[in-house]
């Protein structure tokens, strides 16, 4: 069992067969953050949405858990379904938790698709977020939320249900497990992080994103990546502009010949 997470975590699996494709979310996001993904994607690949513990409906995480905790976990829930190769898609929170999952069985992925990242060598953000949390309590997910679409996204009245959606599956633990994994993003990775991913990566990044600049800088850090960018969208644009943002990845998966469909 990964440590500090008192067991399985939660998934939604969709696609009956192909290779499996593994989606992990943002913070304060769950699995849903990849609803219209999941959709696409599973008709040609066996597609599995992941809640990270403490988030949806996974168990919460123990004192103490940090980032590559959660990748244990991703691994293990993973190996129930298949003990070969995954591709891989992660999300701020999720692009760190898939960078450590591409560290610890790098054989396994043969694509890696980054997106809501960047080089971020300290992390003031993150401890504004920890310390918001800690004063407004869980109030304050609706919010940020929000705050990952572009500014004239957020008042749509698809991105409003997401958020409402997303902020109305809250139990007594989800407080204390935002703040822990905010505390836990609040520790740099370290440069060996990016030196130990060998699959194919891309990254993918919305322009009006805050980390958008710091994602060209993580490009020369993991050996042979690209990046993408998607015009005035935010940290969340695979739901601002999903076309955009599975047009790129299947471009990618052309190229790598892992994709079984035509464009």
């Amino acid at each position: 069992m990964a440590r500090h997470i008192p067991g399985p975590l939660y998934f939604v699996q969709q696609g009956a067969s192909g290779m499996p494709m593994l989606f992990i979310h943002s913070t304060p996001d769950d699995h849903r953050l990849w609803y219209i993904q999941t959709a696409h994607f599973s008709s040609w690949y066996c597609t599995i949405a992941v809640d990270l513990a403490g988030y949806g409906h996974s168990p919460a995480p123990q004192q103490g858990v940090r980032v590559t905790d959660q990748a244990e976990a991703c691994w293990e829930m993973v190996d129930r379904i298949t003990s070969g190769p995954v591709i891989v898609h992660g999300n701020s929170l999720g692009s760190h938790v898939a960078m450590y999952m591409a560290k610890l069985q790098p054989k396994r992925i043969p694509a890696l698709i980054l997106s809501g990242c960047g080089y971020l060598p300290t992390r003031e953000n993150m401890l504004g977020w920890l310390e918001k949390y800690r004063a407004e309590g869980i109030g304050l997910r609706y919010h940020q939320i929000l705050d990952h679409f572009a500014p004239d996204s957020r008042p749509k009245p698809e991105v409003q249900h997401y958020a409402r959606m997303v902020n109305e599956l809250t139990n007594q633990s989800t407080l204390n497990s935002i703040i822990a994994m905010n505390e836990a993003l609040s520790i740099p990775d370290p440069e060996e992080l990016f030196a130990a991913i060998t699959s194919p990566t891309i990254i993918i990044s919305g322009t009006r994103d805050r980390n958008h600049q710091k994602a060209f800088d993580l490009v020369p850090r993991i050996k042979g990546s690209e990046i993408f960018s998607i015009e005035n969208a935010g940290h969340s644009m695979m739901i601002e502009q999903p076309w955009e943002y599975d047009a790129i990845c299947i471009r990618f998966l052309t190229k790598l010949g892992l994709f079984p469909g035509g464009e």
